[in-house]
């Protein structure tokens, strides 16, 4: 057999892992599809565009709040806007006096990694995602409307 049709031989696998692989360059990841769905949403009502109820929101976030969620949906509720500080977007509930509750939900568009804030009182508890690929735990970032409210790191 010449080297030419040894070669040629092995062209319809090529040709057919290339058609398989090439749908999946065309896709795009869900950092691009967050992005497309909060990016025109900036400066509405969260709960008026239904920003909660998004498959791609709604999964994250029951993910990543567990037990959590229902308290921290109720609070979350009371924002009256999705707001976008570099690269967080973010919506921040408004606060009850008579409560002293507070939620913040944030999403990261560097890192793709969306993180929570729930405030009773005095006590303040973090939830995040994990950074995909980091080997060590870093803690979130956290727009200013956010920081605010947040404990002092030691």
């Amino acid at each position: 057999m010449t080297p030419l049709l040894s070669r040629l031989r092995w062209l319809p696998v090529v040709l057919l892992l290339s058609a398989c692989a090439a749908p999946m360059l065309l896709i795009p990841g869900q950092r691009e599809l967050m992005w497309a769905l909060l990016t025109p949403l900036v400066g509405f009502d969260p709960n008026k565009v239904n920003l909660f109820e998004q498959p791609l929101i709604k999964q994250r976030m029951t993910s990543l709040l567990g037990s959590h969620y229902d308290d921290t949906m109720r609070r979350l509720h009371t924002a009256n806007e999705l707001q976008k500080e570099g690269p967080l977007f973010f919506v921040v509930s408004r606060a009850a006096p008579e409560l002293a509750q507070q939620a913040g939900l944030v999403w990261n568009s560097d890192t793709d990694r969306l993180a929570a804030v729930l405030k009773r009182g005095d006590q303040t508890e973090i939830l995040s995602e994990a950074v995909q690929g980091a080997v060590t735990a870093t803690a979130p970032t956290w727009p200013a409307a956010i920081t605010a409210w947040l404990p002092p790191t030691p």
